[in-house]
């Protein structure tokens, strides 16, 4: 009888201890979110125009051979530094090279004279700045005119933009554009413009601005994306929030009303878009207190405590 006993208390055992996990746990009362808050304000607004443009070389050249040959002494990496003037490779032609071959079997007065009648030509850079890319390399054979080298200098460059012919007037009396990067950590610039091309592209009804970038330090690239902004219309007296307060999802705005510690979200409907401010056009009333921080944390009817 005994031998029945355990494997009985054993499973009694386990079947309460499964009873006990079922039991739902108790759930504790978190305290309130803490959130900062402002008031619906008024202010006047500028909006702004943008329009993207693109970092381009100002100065550049492909090195390429005058004549049919075999390249040597060349050994340039892309990167390398270059300066107006330099050797920087020897084009041999292929006159220069049987004769090369057959030269053993002259007298020393013979050499001298088909040497200076048959030279090596050499390859000088046409000017100061960086190698972007090299095409070819020592001791290859070369056709006339084909490209060895890409340089181009880097510490002066442009910026070309497409302004719609619309605000070409007020544009002209700018002295300078904000210039922000696009997918580039830095600090927007505010660059003057330095010219305006004379043609207008029929099709799209724009013409092309360049602005003149300095890069002394090398830090920007040709390819680069911009975005050029300049004012436009002044919205007096709009109905602002600040931009931290807004929570945007697929295209729809909303923020979240705060009244006696809770929270109601409400669709807006917006008008200039800043980085710091948003205009409202509908949805609240000035003075209304929103939520300023932490709204992606909040949902509708959620109890908060304001900081």
């Amino acid at each position: 009888m005994n031998r029945y006993r355990t494997p009985l208390f054993i499973l009694i055992i386990i079947f309460s201890a499964s009873c006990r996990q079922r039991e739902p746990a108790i759930r504790k009362n978190l305290p309130p979110l803490q959130i900062r808050v402002e008031k619906v304000s008024r202010m006047d607004l500028t909006d702004s125009i943008r329009i993207f443009g693109v970092v381009k070389l100002r100065q550049e050249a492909f090195l390429a051979s005058q004549f049919d040959g075999r390249l040597k002494e060349f050994s340039l990496l892309r990167g390398d530094k270059v300066e107006e003037g330099q050797e920087i490779g020897v084009i041999v032609p292929p006159k220069r090279e049987a004769l090369n071959q057959a030269m053993d079997g002259m007298d020393q007065e013979q050499q001298e004279i088909l040497t200076r009648e048959i030279r090596e030509i050499p390859l000088l850079c046409p000017m100061k700045g960086t190698v972007l890319e090299v095409m070819q390399h020592n001791g290859d054979v070369l056709q006339k005119g084909e490209s060895i080298v890409h340089i181009a200098d880097l510490g002066k460059l442009d910026i070309y933009g497409d302004l719609p012919v619309r605000y070409l007037p007020q544009v002209r009396k700018l002295n300078a554009l904000k210039v922000a990067f696009v997918d580039y950590p830095h600090k927007p610039l505010l660059l003057p413009i330095s010219a305006f091309d004379g043609k207008v592209d029929l099709q799209k009804q724009t013409i092309q601005i360049r602005l003149a970038l300095n890069n002394p330090q090398a830090e920007y690239r040709p390819g680069m994306m911009v975005s050029l902004a300049f004012p436009d219309k002044v919205h007096k007296g709009a109905m602002v929030i600040s931009r931290p307060a807004m929570l945007e999802e697929e295209g729809i705005y909303s923020v979240f009303v705060v009244k006696e510690n809770q929270v109601e979200k409400r669709q807006i409907q917006i008008g200039i878009k800043h980085d710091d401010y948003v205009e409202v056009l509908h949805g609240l009333e000035e003075e209304e207190v929103i939520a300023s921080r932490k709204v992606y944390s909040l949902t509708d009817g959620m109890k908060v405590q304001v900081q």
